[in-house]
């Protein structure tokens, strides 16, 4: 199972979209907000299932601000993180991960790369199509392979 992972792209897709639509053996797209509606579009255009939360700037959607799925016995989540101050996002996406059972939880809004693993739960954030902190635009990769092992990687926008 591979899914590809985005955040904060912010309307601003037209550079990189080709990249992501012609990716291969991709089996979904996961949005963590900013905006909604690119991932349904990049999604839409994969032929992929998609998975999203919205963010604080997605003004004009209605979508949910938090999404949970099981694939493959894996539990999932997505939200966007604006909920909690910085200071605080962390230990409240811990206790979100724990309160839904998950072992994957994606989040965004801070627009920096971000990965936190323990032996029960991944929490990550691929960074941002637009305007990233610290690292060039990018996404991420979640795989999760025929022996049960989870992991997470980030590549590069261009």
């Amino acid at each position: 199972m591979r899914y590809v992972v985005i955040s904060d792209t912010h309307g601003r897709i037209a550079k990189w979209a080709n990249q992501l639509v012609n990716l291969s053996d991709v089996d979904g797209l996961i949005c963590a907000g900013d905006f909604y509606r690119d991932g349904l579009w990049l999604a839409q255009k994969m032929g992929v299932p998609y998975y999203g939360a919205q963010g604080n700037n997605d003004h004009d959607v209605h979508a949910p601000w938090a999404t949970f799925w099981q694939s493959h016995g894996v539990r999932f989540g997505v939200i966007h993180g604006h909920q909690w101050p910085a200071s605080q996002r962390l230990a409240a996406l811990q206790r979100l991960a724990h309160q839904f059972t998950l072992q994957v939880l994606v989040f965004g809004h801070s627009h920096k790369r971000e990965s936190y693993h323990t032996s029960e739960t991944w929490i990550v954030n691929p960074g941002a199509g637009f305007r990233p902190v610290q690292s060039p635009p990018s996404f991420g990769w979640l795989t999760y392979d025929a022996e049960g092992s989870l992991n997470f990687s980030w590549d590069v926008l261009s």
